[in-house]
């Protein structure tokens, strides 16, 4: 979970509340219009007789939304968003990176195009809400952005990932703010790219809303008939949460995430600042695990005679998985040192370790824009006997007097059981195996461009150094990525 969800309550309240309408006309004249860009290039170039081809993209994002003003304490807003590579990009799909588009999945990622198809625009109604304030609880209802340790928005891309749902949001109780959200369906990019066992279902479009079982390839263990080629559509995910506050320094959040027929997933996590005369020094722990129910578990239990299951040894889809991270700031540095271990569990579907099946991770062993990059060499700590760290260095460039720039570099390295980087599970694209990954990642981000208010930018340089397997081709990279982006 993002530390900024710890005052949603609070400020959704307050802007449901600014102006009240007495009339429908009123409302609908007194609503404002909202806005932002971006502008975003990225360039992978792999090395020399590698496995891939050497892909780039570039790409427009537009949001555009209106909300009225309250009446009778309700409030509604539409949003649409826009992705468009403006026919700047490659006709040749290997070379387009394509995960920023529309990106029609074609029956799964394979070694010539990692997530899909071309830099194809599109453009979703990925908003369209009615939301309420009943004195200190706060209702939403439709179409919208969530953000929940493994169900986000997760906004990297020129789109975000939206859903249609429910959410409820209290702040009732002093310094705690309680959530609870329920999700039918999703639409953005991470349904579309690999975030799941097998890449998503073939044809879903970043664009399209369905159900969460179709955008995440679990369809098939859903039935619980104990095959992987029939379809059945679940109620979707819940997610229920708790964040408190009311220890100085201190703040501490406990999630839990139940796809419906598919998987349990909680998470809980502490974080803990302590400042000190010029400096602050900082702390933090996370924990959560997986497990399978429903369909998903008799699907498990009871595979297919002579099916893919049996074939593979796989029975569950079980996971394990803890950080910890400590560090300190003074005069404009911060230190930051994670690590991060994720059990190996024999039989696991996602060769042992964890999937996120309603977009993004809570991690912070991974680099800035880990997805879509950094899931060619499926480096993610997450993956089944995975030990990893990071230790990360950040200078705020205000110190020296030019307000608004930062500047970051990070090493991170993920030791993975030769096992469980060789085992196939249902990642059938997979054409390398991997045991050890060395990263290293720079960046450069820079606030209020030209002095301009809600205009910023920013440079990030990724190179992945893979221990690739004996007599496989190279999956080393350089990954560059550039985006500006601007609010109105």
């Amino acid at each position: 979970m993002k530390a900024r969800l710890s005052f949603v309550g609070a400020a959704l309240l307050i802007s449901s509340t600014s102006f009240a309408a007495d009339t429908l006309s009123t409302a609908i004249s007194e609503g404002k219009f909202t806005g932002g860009a971006r502008a975003l290039y990225t360039n992978v170039n792999f090395k020399d007789g590698g496995a891939f081809e050497d892909r780039y993209a570039i790409g427009a994002g537009l949001r555009l939304s209106y909300e009225t003003a309250p009446l009778y304490g309700i409030a509604a807003k539409v949003s649409m968003f826009s992705a468009s590579g403006m026919g700047l990009n490659s006709s040749n799909a290997n070379k387009v990176d394509s995960v920023y588009f529309e990106n029609k999945q074609v029956g799964g990622s394979n070694i010539n195009s990692v997530y899909g198809t071309s830099a194809d625009s599109y453009a979703v109604l990925g908003e369209a809400y009615l939301k309420a304030a009943f004195g200190k609880t706060f209702v939403q209802v439709g179409r919208m952005q969530i953000d929940a340790p493994f169900a986000s928005s997760h906004d990297i891309y020129l789109v975000p990932n939206t859903f249609e749902a429910a959410q409820i949001v209290n702040v009732n109780i002093p310094n705690t703010t309680l959530v609870l959200a329920h999700a039918s369906k999703m639409s953005g990019p991470d349904m579309v790219q690999s975030n799941s066992f097998a890449g998503s279902t073939p044809g879903i479009k970043a664009s399209d809303f369905v159900s969460i079982s179709r955008a995440s390839a679990f369809q098939g263990l859903a039935d619980g008939d104990g095959k992987l080629n029939t379809e059945k559509d679940t109620i979707g995910a819940t997610v229920a949460g708790g964040i408190y506050t009311g220890i100085e320094g201190l703040a501490l959040q406990a999630w839990y995430t139940r796809v419906w027929d598919i998987m349990d997933m909680p998470h809980l996590q502490a974080d803990y600042r302590l400042k000190l005369a010029g400096s602050e020094l900082f702390a933090g722990v996370q924990w959560a695990t997986q497990k399978a129910i429903g369909g998903t578990k008799d699907t498990l239990a009871n595979p297919e005679p002579a099916g893919p299951l049996i074939g593979l040894g796989i029975s569950n889809i079980d996971a394990y998985h803890y950080e910890t991270k400590v560090g300190g700031s003074y005069n404009g540095g911060t230190l930051t040192i994670a690590y991060a271990d994720t059990r190996a569990v024999e039989g696991n579907a996602a060769r042992g370790g964890f999937v996120s099946p309603v977009g993004g991770n809570p991690s912070w062993v991974r680099t800035r824009y880990q997805s879509p990059h950094f899931g060619y060499t499926d480096t993610s700590c997450y993956t089944g006997g995975t030990k990893a760290y990071s230790i990360g260095a950040e200078y705020d460039f205000g110190y020296t007097g030019i307000s608004g720039l930062k500047g970051e570099v990070k090493y991170l390295n993920f030791n993975r059981d030769e096992k469980y980087s060789s085992s196939p599970g249902l990642l059938y694209y997979k054409s390398n195996a991997y045991d050890d990954t060395a990263a290293l990642e720079a960046s450069l981000d820079y606030q209020k461009l030209f002095g301009m208010k809600g205009f910023d930018g920013g440079v990030t340089l990724l190179s992945v150094d893979n221990k690739d397997a004996v007599g496989k081709q190279s999956t080393d990279h350089t990954d560059l990525r550039v985006a500006v982006n601007l609010a109105f």
